[in-house]
């Protein structure tokens, strides 16, 4: 595209690590551009030395959880993005480009969603949302239901997971967090060994793991379930930065449903909304376009529709 401009711009003192910013012209907010030009020139470090880094000083705020900026490796995903109105950052010596402002709903966005049909997409779109409750609220909602709500579980499934527990000397808090922190080891050390060895140790260690845990009458098999599904879904969002967002706000979810049932799940929830709604990514607000409501659009942004 005749109209695509790149930007140089050294970031670091002393390293003076070579940055691009790239935007196509007419197409990408000027104000957008502004900003991240000013903020790129504003960086006050010696040594600048990837994009990993880059993106920490450049985050509107450094507590929240989700990622405010999107990291790819993909040319036709930011190709995309620029084409939409994105502006991208491109460090020199690093493999993964950084593109602002994103969306709550752009990290549920995978790259091949474009290429499938879109009633392929709609489904697959919409089993990640359900993945996204699964890995964020599953856990509390069982430590919510089990302490506090025992009418909602049908007789039948009340008695068999009290009957499960029956030899269980912890509480459901401390089971759950135990086999949770087990299996956040499982998956880092499965990152750490030597590659082929990585994905069999992770399986075969949760295998071996839950299966002596159970035989030991130290958790419960539902829970065992609970876990594994959580899991699951956390492997199923697309976006790695969002998905670990999502592991570090399921552990105070649990603490909540722990506390104080479906009072502290909404309470957390209601909380975590405001926070979303009143976060921006480089001026664009990190919810919209549904809070606040900026397209009638809603269907193509939460799900996959045709062109």
């Amino acid at each position: 595209d005749e109209d695509l401009i790149v930007e140089d711009i050294a970031v670091g003192k002393i390293s003076k690590t070579p940055c691009s910013i790239l935007y196509i012209k007419d197409i990408a907010n000027d104000r957008l551009v502004k900003e991240v030009r000013r903020r790129l020139k504003s960086i006050n470090v010696d040594y600048m030395l990837d994009s990993g880094v880059l993106e920490q000083l450049i985050e509107e705020s450094t507590i929240y959880p989700s990622p405010q900026v999107i990291a790819t490796e993909r040319p036709d995903y930011v190709s995309e993005l620029l084409v939409n109105g994105r502006v991208a950052i491109i460090v020199g010596g690093s493999p993964i480009v950084l593109v602002v402002p994103t969306t709550a709903y752009e990290l549920m966005k995978s790259t091949e969603d474009k290429y499938i049909r879109y009633p392929y997409g709609i489904l697959i779109r919409f089993a990640r949302y359900i993945a996204l409750f699964l890995a964020l609220l599953l856990p509390s909602f069982y430590i919510a239901i089990t302490n506090y709500h025992h009418e909602m579980i049908p007789t039948d499934l009340l008695l068999a997971i009290e009957a499960s527990r029956e030899k269980v000397p912890f509480p459901s808090l401390i089971e759950l967090l135990l086999m949770e922190i087990s299996f956040e080891l499982i998956r880092e050390a499965g990152v750490r060994v030597p590659g082929p060895i990585g994905p069999t140790l992770g399986i075969i260690g949760a295998l071996i793991l839950g299966q002596a845990a159970v035989a030991a009458n130290i958790v419960s098999p539902i829970l065992i379930i609970i876990v594994a599904v959580t899991g699951i879904g956390s492997f199923a969002i697309p976006n790695y930065s969002f998905a670990y967002s999502i592991r570090i706000m399921r552990f105070a979810f649990i603490i909540l449903g722990a506390l104080a049932g479906f009072l502290g799940i909404t309470t957390g929830l209601f909380a975590l909304g405001v926070w979303s709604t009143a976060m921006k990514s480089f001026g664009v607000p990190f919810m919209a376009p549904l809070g606040p409501k900026t397209s009638d659009n809603i269907l193509s942004t939460l799900f996959r529709m045709p062109e």
